[in-house]
């Protein structure tokens, strides 16, 4: 039985300390079940045991230890000399096989990854059960129980690897076949990837045998609600066809996430990991323009804690993971100016070179503005008889309505826009007028997150 709470808090703004996502902390416990049902990322052991003429041995006994935690299984070989062992947990284990009149072998380092079938067969010699024969496990055994495909990730990756961003699933690209969508995106969703031509965001996220996905209603998106800490798993799986009938709710691709355990050993970590500017290289096009490098604060940092609570039994694990980043952006954008906030919008006309002649007809047919109220024809076929003179509203009246055609609400709402902060003439001339519309305002400002979760796994 095993118990996994969870809880993320993220605050956008050291100043404002919001909270914007609390997801509820999931808590999986079956007090008085002795099974939790079906569990998705458990493996099974079985094998065949038979003696030196290679008939099979019915009702051996079979003994399943796990190396780390003491957990023991225990089954007997049927007729056929088979034995198995359902929903094992991923782990390292040794099995001890023992039948009347034969001696006992033993096999150690049978590793057991995410929803692994895993064969082991013996082969038992003539001889008192009292005398122990020890085979230690080498090599890659072939997967012979099962189709599926898929590329383990276990902890010796998780650990040694480099994750810039510190998102483990980013280490979901190592798997032949998953490849990036675009860069506009990349991070942004967890499953944001495409695997063997699937659709992108797809993939089911199973965390401890539980979906941590979220369906997107009308897009067939699964976004992830929650990922543990890099320091919280201990391997996943990237499963991605063939898959047994217990699995379903993704587009063709899992991803099964093992969290960490206690064992009979306590063990616990303490990081952190930081980036600055004063650590970075400035990028060409600032250095180009003379700017300075942008400042950065970066800091991830937090610790682990894990082992037994009963020896053999019970065992706990914890892990906290605090975020703190403060970096600096600027952005640009077109704003009115100061004549087009008054209702004059001549500028259209003038920026781009052009002029009005006596009538106030610009010379750019294109940037002239026209009376909306003097247009005749039909649909596709539009002719518009009045322009506004000089482009300027301020002093138009429309001899069609006999009104203004500035709209007062709109005009208070042009108010409500900042001023220039760049010169539309210090543009370039070889910019349009578009062009420089689109860099009159720059505006820079810092922004700030402060993010801390935290994820506790007890196994009874």
């Amino acid at each position: 039985m095993k118990i996994v709470i969870s809880s993320h808090l993220t605050f956008p703004s050291r100043r404002r300390r919001i909270l914007t996502s609390v997801p509820t902390a999931m808590i999986f416990c079956f007090l008085l079940l002795p099974h939790a049902g079906a569990q998705l990322y458990t493996g099974s052991v079985a094998g065949t045991v038979t003696d030196p003429s290679g008939a099979v041995i019915s009702s051996a006994h079979v003994k399943l230890l796990d190396e780390q935690k003491g957990f023991t299984f225990s089954a007997t070989t049927d007729n056929s000399g088979r034995y198995l062992f359902r929903q094992v947990p991923p782990g390292s284990y040794k099995i001890l096989v023992e039948a009347a009149g034969f001696q006992a072998q033993q096999k150690d380092d049978i590793k057991v990854d995410v929803n692994q079938n895993v064969a082991v067969d013996f082969g038992l010699k003539v001889g008192s059960s009292s005398q122990v024969v020890d085979v230690r496990a080498s090599g890659v055994e072939l997967q012979t129980q099962d189709a599926v495909t898929g590329q383990v990730v276990d902890r010796r990756f998780v650990n040694d690897l480099p994750l810039v961003g510190r998102s483990v699933l980013d280490l979901a690209y190592l798997t032949p076949g998953i490849t990036e969508v675009d860069t506009d995106c990349s991070g942004c969703m967890a499953n944001n990837f495409t695997s063997n031509g699937s659709r992108n965001a797809t993939a089911d996220i199973l965390l401890d045998g539980v979906s941590s996905t979220n369906f997107e209603q009308n897009s067939g998106i699964l976004a992830p609600t929650y990922v543990p800490s890099v320091d919280a798993v201990e391997e996943f799986k990237v499963q991605q066809s063939n898959f047994s009938a217990e699995f379903g709710f993704t587009g063709a691709t899992v991803v099964n996430v093992i969290t960490r355990s206690g064992t009979n050993q306590f063990h616990g970590s303490l990081y952190e990991f930081l980036r600055n500017e004063k650590l970075d290289a400035n990028d060409w096009f600032s250095n180009q323009n003379g700017d300075p490098r942008a400042p950065l604060r970066y800091n991830d940092f937090g610790g682990t804690v894990g082992g037994p609570i009963f020896k053999n039994k019970t065992f706990f694990f914890f892990d906290y993971e605090g975020t703190r980043v403060r970096s600096f952006a600027s952005s640009s954008a077109g704003v009115p100016t100061a004549a087009m906030r008054a209702g004059d919008f001549g500028e259209l006309c003038t920026l781009d070179g052009n002029t009005f002649d006596g009538s106030g007809l610009c010379s750019d047919p294109s940037r002239q503005l026209w009376d909306p109220y003097s247009s005749s024809g039909t649909q596709g076929n539009v002719t518009r008889s009045q322009i506004i003179p000089n482009n300027d509203l301020s002093t138009y009246i429309s001899p069609l309505t006999g009104n203004s055609l500035i709209d007062p609400v709109a005009s208070k709402l042009m108010q409500l826009f900042p001023l220039p902060t760049k010169s539309i003439a210090s543009a370039t001339a070889s910019c349009s007028a578009v062009n420089m519309r689109n860099k009159e305002l720059v505006a820079t400002a810092s922004t700030a997150l402060a993010m801390w979760q935290t994820h506790a796994r007890v196994d009874l």
